[in-house]
């Protein structure tokens, strides 16, 4: 049973909460953290009070999947639709979570979450809205069920964009509804926005977990195997972005794979 969870705090999440409870036929059921619990089918939709980065203490509500409608924001302020895991790869947990600690990321919601915004960038003509997934950052870490953010960015204006908010709210039920599988990769190297894995989601039939991007490489030593381990599905194989790591950070990489003898190839070979 799925479980969709929106912030009081977060202005595009109570934008998002607008068009899901507009296009879907959700019932009030209940209560949590003293606001209006919804319920449709085998989906639950909580609003906590807690900003989301920081609900950490969401195990005491009972499902398999937590899916976070959650704003963006970035420097640039452009329009986006965005999907990503959770965790900090290094010692510092600066946006939630703990460090050196990363979420359980179903690798399965990232794909179809990523191909259903894309769809809804076309359907609702949100041409200028920029989609793509986002490396694993932020918090929360610590929760024992798989959890994945589906974020709608970049500024105020964007946060309160309800077509944008429409997408959104879309690709949020799109992946509560999935029984969709996947062969399951985990990545190395990239920029924050990741484009090659963007095309190596749309273009081969392999599904992400955690990305660790470039600016995380240097260090990333104990959290290969943790990647690993904090993956709800079972990993198959590790995909480099050659051309997105320097030479050190390429050995690095590929010693602690073949210390736990899990497989890699370099992500164009993936490309279909």
């Amino acid at each position: 049973m799925p479980a969709i969870v929106i912030s009081k705090q977060d202005l595009a999440g109570q934008t998002i909460l607008g068009q899901l409870l507009k296009h879907y036929k959700f019932n009030e059921n209940g209560k949590f953290e003293g606001n209006p619990k919804y319920r449709i089918r085998n989906i639950d939709l909580i609003i906590t009070n807690k900003r989301l980065i920081f609900c950490d203490h969401l195990d005491k509500f009972e499902t398999d999947l937590f899916i976070f409608g959650s704003k963006h924001k970035s420097e640039s302020q452009r329009p986006s639709l965005l999907t990503h895991s959770t965790g900090n790869w290094s010692n510092e947990a600066l946006f939630g979570g703990n460090p050196h600690q990363l979420a359980i990321a179903p690798a399965f919601a990232i794909k179809d979450a990523l191909l259903e915004l894309k769809i809804q960038q076309e359907e609702l003509d949100l041409s200028d809205f920029e989609v793509s997934l986002e490396v694993t950052h932020h918090g929360p870490t610590n929760l024992s069920t798989p959890l994945v953010f589906i974020e709608l960015g970049s500024n105020e204006e964007h946060w309160r964009n309800e077509v944008g908010a429409e997408a959104v709210a879309n690709a949020i039920m799109k992946v509560a509804s999935s029984k969709n599988s996947y062969k399951t990769v985990i990545g190395f190297g990239g920029t924050h926005y990741c484009p090659n894995f963007n095309r190596l989601i749309y273009n081969s039939d392999v599904a992400t977990s955690h990305i660790a991007p470039k600016y995380a490489l240097d260090n990333i030593d104990q959290m290969v195997k943790r990647a690993i381990e904090r993956t709800m599905e079972k990993v198959e194989l590790a995909v480099l972005d050659w051309k997105g790591m320097n030479s050190h950070q390429k050995n690095n990489v590929k010693n602690k794979l073949e210390e736990i003898d899990l497989e890699f190839c370099k992500l164009n070979e993936l490309i279909k």
